[in-house]
């Protein structure tokens, strides 16, 4: 009797312990990691994708994420048709873009928005905090770089959803958590102080476990694979000891590739080396993508909040701050007594620069992302739509020409009764600046490949002949009359970034070797490749792989030059050798400005300014 009734309670405690287990144990985690997809409006990707996402609605997984590369350009087109493809998910999606929407919309970021809100995403499931955050470059050459008001999200999204929690953190980025991010450091300086499990991205098109500074990484792979042999998606399980990641080929069962622990990770950043730097005269709680703008006493800057701002230049004090709403890329420009700045909405405006108060505004149309040229209280510049002169007193329209047929970034070149200015749509023009009638308009012979445009340059020009570099990497040498080409060279790797000496005798480029070039801008040159590699002169700046495109300024006997990666090299323009490198920051430069009192500034990415006199 005694033994059976031991049994008995050895029994019940069984059952009881299993209970226990079973209810203490949290169930699985299925998700799909989709990541690269690279649509555009009846390529493959596009007819690919529609198949994936009826077999995600039949599947098993509970909800997808998307790690951005969502289109090849980010035109409005791929954008309107991914979001109707995905639009069809019977369960849940979260996405954040990736360069390819960043780098090259044709809406600055506008339609993205409109179509899925903001691009970050936070949700809970199971046992985990699921944080989701964007990339750059935006609307530029640059390495990847995430903003300074998405590092700020990060953290407090994080902070405050922990709080009284013992969930862990899974985080999601486009670009790996790496060199390849110019300041992946700071993000992995958030995640470091919390239970971080790992960090998924996509980018490198590859099926990858990585290790981040300790912490777990997982790359997803495209749609279709690099060698374009098989096509499919990445498949997550999350369970009480592992996270395991699978390929899923279509119509395929899916097979394990790697897993990792779910144990929180120990992430342990190297200290960059400390170097000579200054000071931001500005560090904004935002991203700057413009060089600021001045008068006597005060600077004017905008952000990629939409916030503009006017700042005291001795005490620094705010005078005043305007809230637009969506980020500007437009450079401020300040002239009598009005600041004018350009929208993505397309509208000009005019406000008076000491009461901020709006004074006019002009719908001129596309989006406004540029530079403007001011001449004689005219002001000239392009919008994705067209280009036009406008009368900066009242804002009132002088001219327009309905060219260009995509957006322009650089600052438009007057040359006597010329303007010259180029766009993404391949093709450089040059208008009559008093009527704007189309004189000529030229292009790489290329019509197609509009990543070769000369969208993002400002020109360089003798009395005869125009100079310019673009992302084809060829200089080309133009007769500044008629457009014809008089010379084009692949000699060096040029890419964008040129400029002129202040006394106009010399030509100045950055090569993607991080070398700067000097050429004679003297009409009598003749022009073979021969003589011109011959009369040109190279300097290494000791900076690397470049691709950074601002302008290069030479002001009282220096040259000032800057890169992807923060750094500006100040270079002797007589002895032609490097003065010293600022390394400012871990974001691209956007070139340079000289102040009333022939002081000159930059600024960063990453929402910093510099006087670096």
């Amino acid at each position: 009797m005694m033994k059976y009734i031991l049994s008995k309670i050895l029994f019940l405690f069984i059952i009881v312990t299993c209970y226990s287990q079973q209810a203490k144990r949290t169930p699985d985690i299925k998700f799909v990691h989709l990541t690269d997809i690279h649509v555009s409006v009846g390529n493959d990707n596009d007819f690919l994708l529609q198949k994936i996402v009826k077999e995600i609605n039949d599947s098993k997984n509970e909800f997808v994420v998307i790690t951005g590369d969502l289109t090849n350009r980010g035109d409005d087109d791929e954008l309107n048709r991914v979001h109707t493809i995905l639009m069809d998910l019977k369960i849940p999606f979260y996405l954040i873009s990736g360069n390819h929407e960043t780098t090259w919309s044709e809406s600055a970021g506008l339609t993205y928005k409109r179509l899925w809100g903001e691009d970050r995403f936070v949700f809970s499931k199971g046992d985990y905090l699921f944080v989701g955050f964007p990339c750059g470059p935006y609307m530029k050459m640059g390495d990847g770089f995430v903003k300074k008001e998405d590092i700020l999200f990060l953290d407090k999204t994080i902070n405050d959803s922990l709080k009284n929690s013992s969930k862990k953190v899974l985080s999601f980025s486009h670009y790996p958590l790496d060199n390849s991010l110019s300041n992946y450091k700071e993000v992995l300086s958030v995640l470091k102080k919390y239970p971080t499990v790992a960090n998924f991205c996509g980018h490198g098109h590859s099926l990858k476990k990585y290790d981040f500074s300790g912490l777990s990484g997982l790359m997803g792979r495209s749609i279709i694979s690099k060698d374009g042999k098989t096509k499919g998606y990445n498949e997550v399980l999350i369970n009480s000891d592992s996270i395991s990641v699978y390929l899923k080929e279509m119509d395929k069962e899916a097979v394990f590739a790697h897993s990792v622990t779910i144990k929180s990770s120990e992430i342990k950043i190297i200290k960059n080396i400390e170097q000579q730097q200054l000071r931001a005269f500005v560090n904004d709680v935002a991203s700057i993508y413009s060089i600021p703008s001045f008068d006597q006493k005060n600077i004017y800057f905008a952000n990629s909040l939409g916030s503009i701002q006017s700042v005291n230049l001795k005490n620094k004090k705010v005078n005043w701050k305007i809230e637009t709403g969506n980020a500007i890329y437009f450079e401020p420009v300040v002239t009598q007594n009005k600041l004018i700045i350009g929208t993505i909405e397309g509208v000009l405006i005019g406000y008076d620069k000491q009461s901020a108060e709006q004074k006019w505004n002009l719908a001129v149309g596309g989006i406004l992302v540029g530079a403007p040229t001011i001449e004689n209280q005219k002001l000239y510049t392009a919008s994705s739509t067209k280009f036009i002169c406008v009368d900066t007193k009242n804002g009132k329209l002088i001219w327009e020409n309905e060219l260009p047929q995509s957006y322009s970034q650089g600052k438009p070149l007057i040359h006597g009764n010329s303007i010259i200015f180029g766009a993404w749509d391949t093709y450089l023009y040059c208008l009559d600046k008093n009527t704007g009638a189309l004189l000529w308009k030229w292009n790489n012979g290329n019509e197609k490949q509009e990543l070769y445009s000369a969208g993002n340059v400002k020109v360089v020009s003798s009395k005869n002949r125009l100079y310019v570099v673009t992302p084809q990497r060829f200089l080309t040498i133009i007769d500044i009359n008629s457009g014809k080409t008089l010379l084009r060279t692949s000699k060096w790797k040029v890419r964008e970034s040129m400029g002129k000496s202040q006394d106009g005798k010399f030509f100045y480029a950055k090569t993607m070797d991080g070398e700067l070039l000097r050429l004679p801008l003297n009409d009598e040159l003749e022009l073979t490749e021969e003589n011109v590699v011959q009369e040109g002169k190279i300097l290494d700046l000791k900076i690397g792989y470049e691709h950074n495109p601002a302008v290069i300024l030479e002001h009282n006997g220096k040259i000032y030059l800057g890169s992807r990666k923060g750094e500006v090299v100040i270079v002797d323009a007589k002895k032609f050798e490097i003065l010293k490198t600022l390394n400012l920051g871990t974001s691209s430069v956007n070139g340079f400005t000289i102040d009333e009192n022939g002081m000159v500034w930059t600024s960063l990415i990453e929402g910093k300014i510099y006087k670096l006199d």
